[in-house]
């Protein structure tokens, strides 16, 4: 079981998305990480609420997927359109591709345990540079259906800014 394709990696040529696109993109995933926030809030009351991580968990799960099965059932009403995985589709997935969400579980006890202990800033900026770390080494080696962004001196820059970030949100 490998993390990569069987063909190797492509580098990628950016196509530039127009200026408006680009600003709509930035705002969406400010927002998303702004809620991340939000989200530590949520488990930690939960966990305040229930004295339990698991119980926690489990009912973070589930409202997740509530929330996104009934994304979908409304998509499919709605939508003339039915994009749906057919059986080669499913053969063709790598094995692993389905482990996010497990992998998305182990961030979410993280979260639940740890983030009232050194506060939600330190916690964001530890889980922000954690993922910046690793997502510059996948972006370079091209792995998991990734374009390949090859690591240069300013990408470098931006990691130890961020890794900085964090270690001056947890000292102060």
């Amino acid at each position: 079981m490998t993390l990569t394709d069987e063909r190797p990696a492509r580098t990628e040529r950016r196509t530039a998305l127009p200026r408006s696109a680009l600003a709509l993109v930035f705002a969406f995933l400010l927002l998303g990480g702004a809620l991340r926030s939000v989200e530590a809030g949520c488990q930690n009351t939960l966990k305040l609420s229930l004295h339990n991580v698991w119980v926690c968990g489990v009912i973070s799960y589930a409202v997740a997927l509530t929330g996104v099965g009934s994304i979908l059932l409304v998509a499919l009403i709605v939508s003339r359109r039915r994009i749906m995985p057919t059986r080669m589709d499913l053969r063709a997935m790598p094995k692993w591709a389905p482990f996010g969400g497990l992998i998305g579980g182990a961030a979410i006890f993280a979260m639940i345990t740890v983030a009232s202990s050194v506060g939600v800033s330190t916690f964001n900026g530890l889980i922000i540079a954690g993922q910046m770390l690793l997502a510059t080494a996948m972006d370079h080696y091209g792995v998991m259906g990734f374009t390949r962004r090859r690591l240069n001196a300013r990408r470098v820059a931006a990691c130890v800014m961020i890794v900085a970030g964090a270690y001056l949100m947890a000292k102060y």
